[in-house]
């Protein structure tokens, strides 16, 4: 008989689980040959337990390496037929068959009747086989049976191409999933292996298209366009970079000085249009390359509007130079034309048209030798109501909060000041050099001794992305048009006076602001 002493500490527990399922009496009844087999049973139904459960894990990663070193179809499918596949492995299995097949490696119907194929298709709910050809055009379909949840956990299995077409087909389809998003933006920016230009491309595509800057995945990016962009040849690709990034306000110099270098040198081959878009993200990230001028020359032999057949057009150029300080008297006055001021109302207009309206006429006035014509003061241009979005009026209200501790009454402080330069000033007051605060209604305002002070929010969407809180260019352009007018101003960031901080630190902080301001020569 095996002695007790001798059983390891493990099997013990065993032997004393089931021993407490037996009552005494049938312990009294057990001879001790009978005794033994059962302890030994135990024992190595135990240790069966165990090697199973790391034959599970190893033929998990088996499968796995199966799958990412397959090069046939029959390598892939061959996994159907083993016993311990998941449904993690069928979705990988048929999602690299999904590239393959849009890829053009291989064709669908050399799969697509397969019962081994169908077999990893049920497993992951989809039935319905005459949906398959559908399956494999959209690969965020097959994630998208498991549900965004769980597709989210299942992005790390997946290979890098298939990560960006899953990115990018969510982008074409709007489908904002934060979930998916972070998932894939995590393991595409941690990804050691570099994207090819057009994936790159696919990529900046889907983050603007859903509004979802994530930093480090725009830092891939960026490191991955700049290392291949001197062996590309595809104006189009380079112009649908240039446009994601103006949509996302993405500022990084090192890549903006490499696609404007591009750009010079294949600018005969660029389309209009392309150009016209890097003008636009020059000025909406308020970045001046190196080589602008060189660039920018194609719109400065432009002296009619009309050579780029749209109004809208135009106007965008135009507004873009004003941002870039490079618009002449010849450009503001085409835009400020009676005559093209009526075209383009009769237009559908929008709100957009009418704020760079005011800022073009507002910088127009600016220029001293500029004789040009300018809008009209009864224009229905400047009725234009301008509203904040939440977390800007939220921002004003904390604002105004500081502000009523620090002045004495109403008429020290005015807010809401319409310009009637496409923008409003959030608050303005009156102080002496030795921050003592003037009533704006006093006859001391027009003293040169007199600090008229304009406070200026800076909400997140007015910052530019892969920057620290770098302006954006049209927050840069609005601080020059208000400083045209007298005004020493004053930037409020988000970050700075925060709603969640208290009152007397967001008072600190602006008092003490105000001494930096006007201690500035």
């Amino acid at each position: 008989m095996m002695r007790w002493s001798r059983m390891p500490r493990h099997f013990m527990s065993v032997v004393r689980m089931q021993s407490s399922s037996i009552t005494t009496t049938k312990l009294l009844r057990l001879d001790e040959s009978k005794a033994s087999n059962n302890i030994v049973a135990a024992a190595f139904e135990s240790l069966k337990e165990i090697d199973n459960d790391k034959s599970r894990k190893s033929s998990f990663y088996i499968i796995n390496n199966t799958i990412d070193n397959a090069t046939t179809v029959e390598e892939i499918l061959a996994i159907s037929e083993i016993g311990l596949v998941s449904k993690q492995h069928a979705l990988k299995a048929v999602s690299t068959l999904a590239e393959w097949a849009s890829s053009g490696r291989v064709k669908l119907s050399e799969f697509e009747t397969d019962i081994r194929f169908l077999k990893l298709c049920r497993m992951l709910g989809k039935e319905n086989t005459k949906e398959k050809e559908h399956l494999f055009s959209d690969l965020s379909t097959v994630l998208g049976i498991t549900g965004d949840d769980e597709a989210a956990k299942l992005i790390s299995s997946i290979s890098l191409p298939q990560m960006v077409k899953v990115l990018s087909t969510i982008g074409a389809k709007k489908k904002r999933s934060t979930t998916l998003l972070r998932s894939l933006a995590f393991n595409i920016g941690r990804c050691s292996e570099k994207m090819d230009i057009k994936q790159c491309a696919d990529v900046l595509f889907a983050l603007a298209i859903l509004n979802f800057p994530d930093e480090v995945l725009l830092e891939k990016v960026s490191a991955d366009v700049r290392s291949i962009l001197s062996s590309t040849d595809r104006p189009s690709v380079i112009g649908s970079i240039v446009t994601s990034i103006g949509i996302l306000r993405y500022r990084d110099p090192d890549l903006l000085e490499s696609l404007s270098t591009w750009l010079e040198k294949h600018i005969d081959g660029c389309k209009q249009h392309i150009l016209i878009s890097y003008l636009l993200t020059l000025a909406y990230v308020n970045y001046k390359p190196n080589n602008m001028d060189n660039i920018i020359k194609v719109f400065q032999s432009t002296k009619q509007f009309h050579d780029f057949g749209n109004l809208n057009t135009w106007l965008d150029i135009i507004w873009s130079l004003v941002v870039l300080e490079k618009a002449d008297n010849k450009h503001l006055a085409t835009v400020l034309s009676p005559d093209f001021i009526s075209s383009l109302m009769k237009l559908k207009g929008n709100k957009v048209v009418s704020i760079k309206l005011l800022n073009i006429n507002g910088y127009a006035k600016t220029k001293i030798d500029y004789k040009g014509p300018l809008l009209d003061s009864n224009s229905e241009i400047f009725k234009l109501e301008l509203m904040r979005s939440k977390d800007k009026q939220a921002l004003m209200t904390t604002l105004i909060d500081s502000l009523s501790i620090m002045f004495p009454s109403e008429n020290f402080v005015k807010t809401n000041v319409n310009t009637d330069l496409g923008f409003i000033i959030d608050a303005e007051c009156a102080l002496d050099s030795k921050l003592n605060p003037i009533p704006l209604d006093s006859s001391k305002i027009k003293s040169p001794e007199t600090h008229l002070i304009a406070f200026m929010l800076t909400g997140f969407h007015d910052t530019c992305r892969g920057c620290h809180n770098e302006p954006n260019g049209i927050t840069a352009l609005n601080t020059r048009l208000v400083r045209s007018l007298g005004y020493k101003v004053l930037a409020v960031p988000y970050t700075e006076l925060s709603t969640r901080d208290t009152l007397v630190n967001r008072v600190q902080y602006l008092k003490e602001s105000l001494k930096n301001l006007l201690s500035e020569p």
